[in-house]
Formats: structure tokens, C-alpha cells, sequence
């Protein structure tokens, strides 16, 4: 599994799982855009704890973005941890850090799910 189809599964969690669906309602209402540098870019509209990808990237309230597509794949399997990430500089959060935070523990739980599949 690649970093975009991690992010759509953890979109598909945010709306579908148990846990997912709580965290979700925690993230607010707006649009967070998640982002590899010189790549990938994903629009995530989050409105009343329902998540969807949008194409507008106008007017985020919150952009979690990648230095590389390693650091990505990394940090969604756990193997670079978000404060570290941060600190190297491979990870840049801006505007509303609970939507980040929450977002972040969102593209984990998408981790968790896929490891307990067998299918990572």
C-alpha cells in the first residue's frame, strides 16, 4: 500500500470504524490538505465528523505536509515517529494543530487497521 492509498483508507475509516467515526467528530469542520512536497496533494473536507475528498485546495484550516514520500510512508507505518518527524524537518503542520493532531492519530489508526489485516 501506497502513502495516497493510506490516505484514502484512512478517510474511509474516519467515516466507516468505530473508532475512526470518534476521531473524526474531534477533527472539526473545514478542509485539511495533506500534501509530499513537489507531489502528492490530497483535499480532506471534514464536516460533522464525515470526512471526503474534495479537489479544492482554496481556504484550508489546517495543511499536514511531507518533505519527501519517505518520510510520508514512514510516519504512516510508524517507523518515524511524528515528533521526530518534525524535528528533522520532514514534516510541517500548519494552521489548526487539533485538526492535525487528530488527523495524524486518524492516518495511525489506518496503520493499526491494515497490520491486524495482514494486509501492510
Amino acid at each position: 500500500m501506497m502513502v495516497k492509498e493510506r490516505l484514502l483508507k484512512a478517510v474511509e475509516l474516519a467515516n466507516e470504524d468505530s473508532e475512526g467515526k470518534k476521531l473524526a467528530k474531534k477533527l472539526g469542520s473545514g478542509k485539511l490538505v495533506v500534501k509530499v512536497t513537489g507531489g502528492l496533494s490530497v483535499s480532506i473536507l471534514a464536516e460533522n465528523g464525515h470526512l471526503e475528498i474534495v479537489e479544492s485546495q482554496e481556504h484550508p484550516k489546517a495543511i499536514y505536509e511531507f518533505s519527501d514520500i519517505e518520510s510520508a510512508w514512514a510516519l504512516m507505518n510508524k517507523s518515524l515517529s511524528p515528533y521526530a518527524a518534525t524535528v528533522h524537518k520532514k514534516l510541517n503542520q500548519q494552521g489548526l494543530s487539533p485538526m492535525n493532531d487528530t488527523f495524524e492519530d486518524i492516518l495511525l489508526l489506518a496503520y493499526d487497521r491494515e497490520s491486524a489485516s495482514g494486509r501492510e
